[in-house]
């Protein structure tokens, strides 16, 4: 079923989709689900969730062997007797994205206007502390930041508790499609692409024709794509 699943949304655009194609990030979570049905495990699905290219992929794109780096999703250091799905993808997620991507981002937009940011829920101790709570004090019958919320029930309307989470993710397919599209066409081009030697040809154009024929879920891959390349024209050399 998993991989009927995955042969049908390869062939459906997510553009295609009725009303789920103008929700918040759809395009995005469309093409990671892909990975998810794939390779269910535990290590798996985080890693689905967090990569936008495979290992397959990624020998397909480059011209060259390398060499992959060890990552923490390769880790054993959770401790058996914490061990869960979620246990497992949140330790992951202490040491990668919340490192590395969101802590980055409110640092950088507090200190460009001289404020200092505070984040109390870090807490070392509160952290521990809630790393050994059982799952479902965390996320139980789809409610997640299950004791946060019972607690906070008290004090603020369950109405204005409950809305849709609203992230901070840009409009890529948007940018790619419309405002940005012409320096697309300058740092992915056939002949900058073959000069480098980076990159298979054939594979980036296969990213960059899918998302401009309607397979707007590869707005991330190809997004990635122009961030290297405009990071190579500036430092490569």
């Amino acid at each position: 079923m998993r991989k009927t699943m995955v042969g049908i949304m390869n062939r459906i655009p997510s553009e295609r989709i009725p009303v789920m194609k103008n929700k918040y990030n759809f395009h995005n979570r469309y093409e990671k689900m892909k990975g998810v049905l794939s390779n269910p495990s535990d290590r798996e699905i985080m890693l689905s969730l967090s990569q936008q290219f495979t290992d397959s992929q990624m020998k397909s794109i480059m011209t060259q062997p390398f060499d992959k780096l060890e990552t923490m999703y390769l880790s054993d250091e959770l401790k058996s007797e914490f061990h869960s799905p979620l246990s497992f993808m949140t330790a992951i997620d202490y040491q990668t994205y919340m490192l590395d991507d969101i802590l980055q981002k409110v640092d950088r937009s507090t200190m460009t206007h001289s404020l200092e940011g505070r984040e109390p829920f870090l807490d070392h101790r509160i952290i521990e502390y809630a790393a050994q709570l059982p799952d479902e004090y965390k996320y139980h019958n789809g409610i997640k930041k299950r004791i946060l919320r019972d607690i906070t029930y008290k004090y603020v309307p369950q109405s204005l508790l409950d809305r849709p989470k609203m992230g901070f993710a840009i409009p890529l397919a948007s940018w790619l499609t419309n405002d940005i599209k012409e320096m697309v066409e300058d740092y992915i081009s056939e002949t900058k692409i073959k000069e480098q030697g980076i990159f298979n040809w054939n594979s980036i154009r296969e990213i960059k024709d899918a998302f401009y024929n309607g397979k707007k879920e590869y707005d991330t891959k190809l997004w990635y794509v122009l961030m290297f390349q405009m990071w190579f024209e500036k430092w490569g050399d």
